[in-house]
Order: structure tokens, then sequence, then C-alpha cells
């Protein structure tokens, strides 16, 4: 008897020592109805962030054009020089002294020195 005893004595103080889990509840929240001032701000807002998206989306595609106008721009103006520098060379070419002796050759002509007149800029 003095074993039954302590064996259910036993398993009443295994079963007493498991701590018990006490669930608390979340405080419960009543939801607050907003006020005309506060939907009228959020709307504002709203309204004012989707303004500044669609400008800063303008502003964009704006600097992108303008920035393959300026390219377009470089573009032509390199092919402009290019051009330049080669009818300077082109003149050189043709105001040459050798290609003045080889045309007078050609047509029989010859250089007198007193038909010569030298002109400075």
């Amino acid at each position: 008897m003095r074993e039954e005893s302590t064996a259910r004595n036993l398993q009443e103080y295994q079963v007493e020592q498991q701590p018990q889990e006490q669930v608390q509840s979340a405080p419960k929240t009543s939801s607050v109805a907003l006020s005309k001032f506060e939907i009228l701000s959020i709307v504002t807002l709203a309204l004012l962030t989707l303004g500044l998206m669609v400008t800063l989306v303008s502003i964009k595609v704006s600097m992108t054009s303008s920035q393959n106008k300026l390219d377009s721009l470089t573009t032509q103006i390199t092919k402009t020089n290019t051009s330049n520098v080669n009818l300077r060379q082109e003149i050189s070419e043709l105001t040459s002294f050798d290609r003045f002796s080889s045309f007078a050759k050609k047509h029989n002509l010859k250089m007198s020195d007193n038909n010569v007149r030298n002109i400075s800029k």
C-alpha cells in the first residue's frame, strides 16, 4: 500500500511539476474611425506622390531626348570638322608650287621673275 501511495504521489508530483503555459491573449484593439481631415490628408499625399512620380518620369524622358539631340549634334560637328580638314588639305594640294609647275610645263609656260608680284596679307 505504501508503494501504491508513493507511486500515486510520484505521478501527481510529476504532473504538477510540468509548467503550465498560460496563453495571454493580445489586448483587444478597437478600430478608430478616421476623421475627415486625416482622410483628406491621406488622399492629398497620395495624389502629390502620384504627381511627383509622373513629373519625374516626364523629366527623365525629356533628358533622354535632349541627350540624343546632343549626341546627334556632336556627330554632325565631328563630320563637319573632318570635312573641313579634308577640304583644307585639298586646297593645299591644289595651290602647291609643284602643281603650278606641272601645269606650266604642260601648257608651255615659263616663269619670269619680272612678271612675279609678291603679295602679303
